[in-house]
């Protein structure tokens, strides 16, 4: 079988792992499957006339390429859908941003028109959590819930010695982007402060190693996110046993669900946040961990079993 996967995240030099879960993710359906690819790049960062140039290379693309199918990342990268229909099935996964960011009303507008106009023409829609489908009830048929998996011969717990009594936790993400929300997570950090010794990790543009070790040698991640789809650092921070105190967002409550030293939090006062954390402080060293890969397994969110899910779909629709 030959997919053309045609995405606007990919890792870039610049930004190493923008998209490193599209990226694996692509790599675990081939090593299973044994499927033959191309990947089409659309890099929106560098210039959004990139989206415009994809619609005719896309086309070209297609018509060259004897493809059996098109799996597509995220909505606004199946702008030529709107232009063209090609012959074979297309699958369209959505990472929840072109649904829900409101960075920029209306580049959030057209993002959303371009993605509901996409799901209209695409076979079948990989969604990350409940409220994208419920957004998108009217195409309830379509639609596939399945998060991107976690690789978890890789992502694993492994001892490090701490030779600091701080307590560091990390925060998934870049702070930069809104949607982290970082103001909260500093306002609670600071909150801490005042009654033990914080210090912070920054999960932003490390390599996939340094993710790993990083992981390891916090006590907790605390994400404040105001947006997420089905967040990875979560999953990795799972695989690795670590607490994770959470703001309600994306699929955490499905993913975090009876996973024990872990919280989320329906709330954005950071005064709502300092119980659950004091929580997990105070366990000792040896006790300052979750169960969250098992629940991983439980859930079926290891990448080879997402991966298995989704050539099932190709099989389907091929």
């Amino acid at each position: 079988m030959k997919v053309l996967f045609i995405t606007n995240m990919y890792p870039v030099p610049d930004y190493i792992y923008f998209g490193i879960h599209v990226k694996e993710q692509i790599e675990a359906i081939e090593k299973i499957a044994g499927i033959e690819k191309e990947i089409y790049f659309i890099n929106g960062r560098a210039s959004k006339l990139n989206y415009a140039k994809s619609i005719n290379e896309i086309k070209d693309l297609v018509k060259k390429g004897n493809f059996d199918l098109i799996h597509v990342h995220y909505g606004l990268s199946a702008l030529f859908l709107l232009f063209y229909t090609p012959e074979i099935p297309v699958v369209v996964t959505l990472h929840s941003g072109e649904l829900f960011q409101k960075k920029g009303y209306l580049n959030h507008l057209a993002q959303k028109n371009i993605t509901l106009a996409a799901v209209k023409k695409a076979r079948k829609v990989v969604v990350l959590n409940d409220d994208m489908i419920l957004l998108l009830k009217t195409y309830q048929d379509k639609l596939l819930k399945l998060p991107c998996g976690t690789d978890l011969t890789y992502f694993k717990e492994v001892p490090v010695e701490k030779k600091s009594e701080k307590i560091i936790i990390g925060f998934p993400g870049n702070k930069e982007r809104k949607e982290k929300n970082y103001p909260l997570f500093i306002d609670i950090v600071n909150q801490l402060k005042t009654v033990y010794d914080i210090e912070v990790v920054e999960f932003h543009n490390m390599k996939r190693e340094e993710v790993v070790a990083n992981l390891n040698k916090i006590d907790l991640l605390l994400m404040t996110s105001t947006v997420e789809g089905s967040p990875q650092i979560i999953k990795e921070a799972m695989a690795c046993n670590k607490p994770i105190v959470s703001t309600t967002v994306g699929d955490v409550e499905y993913l975090l669900e009876g996973v024990n030293h872990s919280y989320v939090v329906n709330s954005f006062d950071p005064e709502n946040f300092i119980p659950p954390i004091k929580e997990v402080i105070k366990l000792s060293k040896e006790e300052r961990k979750s169960d969250g890969r098992a629940q991983l397994l439980k859930l079926g969110l290891d990448a080879e079993s997402v991966a298995q899910s989704i050539y099932k779909l190709y099989k389907e629709l091929v």
